[in-house]
């Protein structure tokens, strides 16, 4: 059973992914008590230098002049926080492919650095599903890099463990994301269900994570009616982030796949209602759609004498 997979998500979705994981790290640090002392630059014009990019007001400039600070003085005490400072004025001034560049930077300088690599994972994924073949072959290789990073990952230094468990959570939700992804561009259908499961159950709002999740399960074969209720809960987080283009997409490509499977709408209301208060998929969902009834094949006319 075919559904439209949607691929184009809107850029608010991505957009608010990177202020997450931009914003998270750099917070989370710099409001500990028990941060670590901050680091000296010694050198007078340096020192002015990365003054003056960090305290320049308007992000898009502040971006490019901490772009150049990291070019100039790529040997810096504080090289690595000119680049996060980059990224988050890159996304505070809306420029995904220069947040990117950042964060390859980054990876360049700190290859441990698995939020910088979440980063370049989420939006590869983004590139991807646009029909970018390159952004999708790096997002394949790097969200298995991630998934085996993720568990290995230091806590920095000042982080409390709640905010560390929290960011590590979306870090292992983003790169599950992107391997059950690669693995529906390759019709590996098992698989693809359960890396984006995996995602899901780490990120039950992630609307992309559900809709895709929904679409895999129905296009398996014999179809997998736990769809349904991806289906429903992906339209019902659009709908609540004020998203209304793509839940009336949702609706209508899930809708008639419902129709299709069921027999007629019977029953679908009540779904979307249910779902739109339900953070998991229910024990046994599959079991209460039932199919419509198969229709004997016509008789065939007996010949004619």
């Amino acid at each position: 059973m075919q559904i439209p997979r949607l691929r184009r998500f809107p850029d608010a979705f991505c957009a608010a992914l990177l202020a997450l994981l931009i914003g998270f790290g750099l917070a989370a640090v710099a409001q500990q008590p028990n941060a670590p002392p901050r680091k000296v630059i010694h050198d007078q014009a340096e020192y002015n230098a990365y003054m003056s990019a960090v305290n320049t007001k308007d992000a898009a400039a502040r971006a490019a002049s901490l772009e150049a600070f990291a070019q100039q003085y790529p040997h810096s005490v504080v090289y690595s926080d000119a680049l996060e400072q980059e990224m988050e004025a890159w996304q505070e001034a809306g420029d995904q492919e220069k947040i990117k560049e950042a964060a390859k930077k980054l990876l360049a300088a700190d290859e441990g650095n698995v939020r910088a690599l979440a980063i370049v994972v989420a939006l590869d994924r983004y590139s991807a599903e646009r029909g970018d073949q390159t952004s999708l072959d790096e997002a394949c290789l790097d969200s298995t890099a991630g998934m085996r990073e993720v568990p290995m990952w230091q806590k920095p230094a000042g982080m409390i463990d709640a905010d560390f468990g929290a960011l590590q959570k979306q870090m292992a939700s983003i790169f599950n994301g992107a391997e059950g992804y690669c693995a529906w561009e390759e019709k590996n259908y098992s698989q693809a269900q359960e890396w984006l499961t995996r995602a899901f159950l780490l990120d039950g709002t992630d609307m992309q994570d559900a809709y895709q999740l929904a679409v895999v399960d129905l296009e398996m074969n014999p179809v997998d009616a736990d769809g349904f209720w991806y289906c429903a809960r992906a339209i019902h987080l659009a709908t609540s982030t004020n998203k209304g283009d793509v839940a009336s997409a949702m609706t209508a490509s899930c809708r008639g796949s419902y129709v299709k499977y069921h027999g007629s709408w019977d029953g679908w209301d009540a779904l979307l209602a249910a779902a739109a208060t339900q953070d998991a998929l229910p024990p046994n969902f599959a079991a209460g759609v039932k199919p419509a009834p198969v229709q004997p094949a016509p008789s065939a006319a007996p010949a004619p004498k």
